[in-house]
């Protein structure tokens, strides 16, 4: 008992009291703070659109007021393939290299590949299924303008299609999006393309739908008599079994559409054409993209602008697209000689010649125009394609292969006369000679509209300067000759919506030019871009082609070579 007496009483080796100082109470406060709940609504929302859907919708689970928020995105992204982890891709690349023989592999280990990647697609579509069926079971008010859907084409569920049936009738959404993505079984390397069930994407009654922009990759477009609302469609990867009265159909049934774009797509027909016969269509853009489509327009009353990547266009008349004023063509043709394909490539070049003869000789209304011509050999001559282009003000000559006479545009010069601006871009490399180089321009011909000239990748080469000797003879009114030597075109959109972009300021001649097209400061040049400087004079039909005569003078700051088109030439 005494010693227990004795014994002192415990106390903490810190005061609580001396401890709760201001300011680690105030350390403490700021601790439990939530400032992202202090933040207003618009503020929340402008976060929750930067990051991914899966990440929005996780947001709902923090706070009650968090619940509500993701319900007023206007878009929603729904990926199964943000679902799959890294090493899905890994393996579903290793499959593909299997599959082509590009990696040494046996039948049992492509096996194995593809059970692996099987099932991580099966776990990922039971996951997003699962999510789907969590938000169509919430009744809460959406309102989505965007939605991007994207499946896996074997293995979908009914939720799916009534996700989009939902967003369509019930969200309003106005751009839609489904990606079926083709992957499957090893036995089925090339599945067919995903259908809707009962082929519908809306209840409503014909005419009620907001839908105004519809993309399907590797999905049949639905029956759409009725959207009237729809002006944009894009369809994507679909295969050749699929009839060519599949998308003649869409034509017919949306005179409304304005934009029709068929990438990569395929079909099956008994005359080998897709007919595009709409004389109460109001398309104005038509992009057409498949080396193995040949597509005959008989009637686009509206169509202003056309592009056909490797796809053979035949123009019926003139009066089949009389509003046609941008053209944005590009096709290659195989080595023509020393190749066992040789023959089959020249038949090909022969029926290029004649299809683009006739296209140019229907296509008078065409005002700006872009060509891509490649291939290991110039087939582009000796027969000349290029009938009379009246209209012609705008011409862009891209990619010509190094082995190619880069001379052969003043071909296009020659045939159209009103021709205001010709850009010309060169691949790098060696100047061929075994090429014959066109012959001088004649004194008769003058060109009496052209102002502008800019070749990209000008090395000096003699098929070169030969281009720009023939239009400064020719040319009456040559106001600007640009020579970048380092440079590329940009395409910014797919119907002849392009610019330069120049990274090494050019270092021969050049003269003030009048922008037709676009300011200076809308160009993506560096620091050192192209520097437009103003023209001296006008240089005389006496002027001698002598060697450039570089001068130095300072232009806003910067100094840089500047020359008259005469010490030029």
């Amino acid at each position: 008992m005494a010693l227990r007496a004795c014994a002192a009483p415990w106390r903490p080796l810190v005061d609580p009291r001396k401890d709760a100082s201001p300011r680690r109470w105030r350390r403490r406060r700021r601790l439990r703070e939530d400032r992202l709940s202090d933040l207003s609504d618009d503020l929340l929302l402008e976060i929750l659109r930067r990051v991914d859907t899966h990440t929005a919708l996780g947001a709902a689970a923090l706070s009650r007021r968090w619940a509500s928020l993701p319900r007023e995105l206007p878009a929603m992204d729904l990926k199964v393939t943000d679902i799959l982890p890294p090493r899905y891709h890994r393996l579903y690349l290793l499959r593909d290299d299997a599959r082509e023989s590009k990696i040494s592999s046996t039948l049992l280990d492509r096996r194995r590949l593809n059970a692996i990647t099987g099932r991580y697609e099966r776990r990922a579509m039971r996951a997003m299924i699962c999510s789907v069926k969590r938000l169509l079971a919430s009744r809460a008010h959406r309102r989505v303008e965007r939605l991007s859907l994207e499946v896996f084409a074997y293995s979908t569920s009914p939720c799916i299609n009534r996700l989009v049936v939902d967003a369509v009738d019930s969200w309003g959404v106005r751009d839609l999006e489904v990606v079926a993505t083709p992957t499957g079984p090893l036995a089925f390397p090339d599945p067919p393309p995903y259908s809707f069930p009962c082929g519908l994407i809306s209840r409503k009654p014909a005419g009620q739908s907001r839908l105004r922009s519809l993309r399907l990759a590797n999905c049949l477009p639905p029956p759409l008599r009725g959207f009237t609302a729809l002006t944009t469609l894009v369809l994507r990867d679909l295969p050749s079994t699929t009839p060519a009265a599949t998308y003649e159909g869409v034509v017919a049934a949306c005179p409304q559409l304005q934009v029709l774009h068929l990438v990569s797509c395929e079909f099956t027909s008994t005359t080998r054409r897709l007919v595009l016969d709409s004389p109460m269509s109001e398309i104005r853009e038509l992009l057409l993209d498949g080396e193995l489509m040949v597509v005959e327009l008989r009637s686009l009353p509206k169509l202003e602008s056309l592009t056909s990547l490797h796809a053979d266009v035949i123009l019926c008349s003139t009066a089949a697209a009389p509003c046609l004023a941008r053209v944005s063509l590009a096709f290659s043709v195989g080595p023509l000689e020393g190749n066992s394909f040789a023959a089959l490539n020249r038949r090909h070049q022969d029926c290029l010649i004649r299809m683009l003869l006739d296209f140019f000789q229907g296509a008078i209304s065409v005002k700006d125009l872009v060509l891509r011509f490649t291939g290991p050999d110039m087939w582009i001559l000796p027969k000349n394609p290029f009938s009379a282009m009246s209209n012609l003000r705008r011409l862009l000559v891209a990619d010509v292969p190094s082995s190619w006479d880069i001379s052969w545009p003043h071909l296009l010069i020659q045939a159209a006369p009103l021709l205001e601006s010709l850009y010309v871009h060169a691949s790098h490399g060696q100047d061929e000679t075994s090429q014959e180089v066109l012959g001088e321009a004649s004194s008769s011909s003058r060109h009496h509209h052209l102002k502008e000239l800019v070749v990209i990748g000008f090395q000096r080469t003699e098929r070169q300067m030969h281009l720009v000797r023939f239009a400064v003879e020719i040319s009456t009114a040559l106001k600007c000759v640009s020579l970048l030597k380092h440079g590329h075109v940009v395409d910014n959109g797919p119907c002849c919506d392009w610019e330069v972009v120049s990274y090494v300021r050019i270092f021969e001649l050049v003269v003030k030019k009048e922008e037709m097209y676009a300011e200076p400061a809308e160009r993506k040049d560096s620091s050192d871009s192209l520097v437009n400087y103003e023209r001296r004079e006008i240089m005389s039909k006496q002027a001698s082609l002598a060697g450039c005569k570089r001068g130095e003078e300072e232009d806003g700051g910067r100094d840089a070579s500047t020359a008259t088109m005469s010490s030029f030439l």
